[in-house]
């Protein structure tokens, strides 16, 4: 399965699995689903009560798309996900607040942490939070970062207020809590 959480230098979908689990989430939104390793993930370590949302432009993505019939007949044995058409820059004026977790994957750079932090966090719960691939330095050395002259998560980090922690090496994970 494809996603930048495999095969890395630990394993992130161990540490997304236990962000899950240790948070006991009412609701999750996860945006970016390739192939839904991540997605796999969270339905695995939340109770069965919890709501999932996940959001993808699909074939509109330039790059590697996720195809929306394969996942939605992938997940279609479990009722409290929803795989939907959405777009990261429209979707903070469609989803409804009160979020444990919202989990961004989408070529992230550090204008999509900024809009993160900038549009997301008021839809967090008060013990809510926000998980993004990324945020390393190493990370912001990939080829497509450069090649794109992308901003580098890294420095964007280091401006922000909010709690915060960023773990490994390459692809990294970003954790931001709501800082309430």
């Amino acid at each position: 399965m494809k996603s930048s959480y495999v095969n890395a230098d630990i394993n992130y979908g161990d540490i997304l699995s236990s962000i899950a689990f240790t948070q006991a989430p009412r609701t999750v939104v996860e945006i970016g689903i390739l192939d839904g390793f991540s997605l796999e993930r969270l339905i695995q370590a939340t109770p069965s009560t919890t709501k999932i949302m996940a959001y993808d432009i699909f074939d509109e993505f330039n790059g590697n798309s996720a195809n929306m019939e394969e996942l939605k007949n992938k997940f279609k044995n479990h009722s409290r996900v929803e795989i939907n058409y959405g777009d990261f820059y429209n979707l903070n004026n469609i989803i409804d607040g009160n979020l444990d977790i919202i989990h961004i994957d989408i070529a992230n750079d550090g204008n999509v942490y900024k809009f993160a932090v900038e549009n997301y966090m008021n839809l967090l719960s008060r013990k809510g939070i926000i998980v993004l691939e990324g945020g390393s330095p190493e990370r912001d050395e990939v080829e497509w970062m450069k090649r794109y002259a992308k901003e580098p998560i890294a420095e964007y980090l280091k401006t922000l207020t909010v709690p915060h922690k960023t773990l490994g090496k390459f692809p990294s994970l970003t954790m931001i809590k709501n800082g309430e």
